[in-house]
C-alpha cells in the first residue's frame, strides 16, 4: 500500500523516521486540496477541489500505517479525530496511482502555504539557502547580463540530482526551455549556489513562478565533496514534449556547466544539442569554444 504525505512526514521533517524502512516511489507528487500552514510544527491538508498540495509517496506496510494514524490523531469511525484517512487519487510526473492521506476535517488554522509545498516553505525560513542550477543560470555571463551576479557568488560547485532526467519540456516562442522530470535511474548535473532573498526574488521572477510558468521545488543534491544537501530548484508545471532550444540558450547551458559538470556529462549535452535536439549552428559554436 501507498501513502503520500506533505508535512512533517516529509525527508528531513521531524516525523519522518516512521518512514525509515519504507521506499520512496515518488518525491514529486500531488493531490487536491489547500494546506494551511496551522499553528503547530504541521501543516493541514484541507479538501478543495481547485487546489493542489505537493508531497511525497511511499510504500508502506499495514503496520507503519497503524502508526501514523496513531501519528495523525486518526481512529476509524471517530469523529472527533484530529485528521481522517481517506484514499485519493496521486499525480506524479509518471503518471497517477492511488494512495491514503490524511484530511484536516475542521476549519483551518493559519494561512496557506505558497505553492501548496510544506518542503518549499520550510527551507525558505532560512536567512540563505542552497539553489540547484541545472539550465542557463549555471552561466555567470548571463547573470552578469541581468545586472545580478553579485547575488550568485557563492558557488559550490557541481553537484549531481540522482532520480530526476533533464528535459527541455516548457514551451516559449523561440523553442524549449530546461526541465527536471522526475525519473528513477537518470541523474542531472548542476551548479549549487549558496543564496539569499534577493537572489531567489530574482528566481522566481525569471523562472515565472508568479505565472504559474515553474514552481519552486526541494531537491536533494551531491555535492563533489560528498555532501547530500537539500536546495532549492524549480521544475515546469505543464510538461510538454522536448522542444528544441535556441542557440543562446543551449550555449548559457553548455558554458555555464563547463568549468563545474563532469566531462561524461558535458559530452552528453554537447550530443544531445548536436544530434537529438538538433540546435541550430551548435557545431559551429563548439568549434569556436573548444
Amino acid at each position: 500500500m501507498k501513502v503520500f504525505v506533505y508535512g512533517s512526514l516529509c525527508r528531513n521533517m521531524k516525523n519522518h523516521h516512521y518512514l525509515k524502512n519504507a521506499t520512496l516511489t515518488a518525491e514529486q507528487a500531488w493531490t487536491e486540496g489547500e494546506l494551511f500552514a496551522g499553528y503547530s510544527y504541521y501543516p493541514l491538508l484541507v479538501k478543495n477541489p481547485s487546489k493542489h498540495t505537493i508531497g511525497e509517496v511511499y510504500e508502506i506496510t499495514g503496520d507503519m500505517l497503524s502508526h501514523i494514524d496513531l501519528l495523525e490523531g486518526y481512529e476509524q469511525g471517530d469523529e472527533h479525530s484530529l485528521f481522517v484517512r481517506e484514499r485519493v487519487k496521486i499525480d506524479t510526473h509518471q503518471g497517477s496511482e492511488e494512495a491514503y492521506t490524511y484530511f484536516y476535517p475542521h476549519e483551518p488554522k493559519g494561512s496557506p502555504v505558497p505553492h501548496g509545498d510544506w518542503r518549499v516553505h520550510q527551507l525558505l525560513k532560512k536567512d540563505s539557502v542552497y539553489y540547484f542550477a541545472f539550465g542557463s543560470c549555471m552561466d555567470q555571463e548571463r547573470m552578469e547580463l541581468a545586472g545580478v551576479k553579485p547575488h550568485f557568488q557563492s558557488i559550490l560547485g557541481g553537484a549531481v540530482l540522482k532520480g530526476y532526467k533533464l528535459g527541455f519540456t516548457h514551451h516559449v516562442k523561440d523553442g524549449g526551455r530546461a526541465d527536471i522530470i522526475e525519473q528513477r535511474g537518470d541523474t542531472v548535473e548542476g551548479v549549487v549556489y549558496q543564496v539569499g532573498q534577493k537572489a531567489l526574488n530574482y528566481l522566481y521572477k525569471r523562472e515565472g513562478v508568479y505565472s504559474n510558468a515553474y514552481r519552486p521545488i526541494v531537491v536533494q543534491v551531491i555535492l563533489k565533496d560528498g555532501r547530500l544537501v537539500p536546495s532549492i530548484s524549480f521544475t515546469a508545471t505543464v510538461k510538454k514534449e522536448d522542444l528544441t532550444p535556441p542557440l543562446h540558450y543551449a550555449r548559457e547551458i553548455h558554458r555555464g556547466g563547463y568549468s563545474y559538470l563532469s566531462k561524461k556529462y558535458i559530452k552528453q549535452l554537447e550530443h544531445r544539442f548536436e544530434h537529438e535536439l538538433s540546435v541550430e549552428n551548435f557545431s559551429e559554436y563548439l568549434s569556436h569554444y573548444k
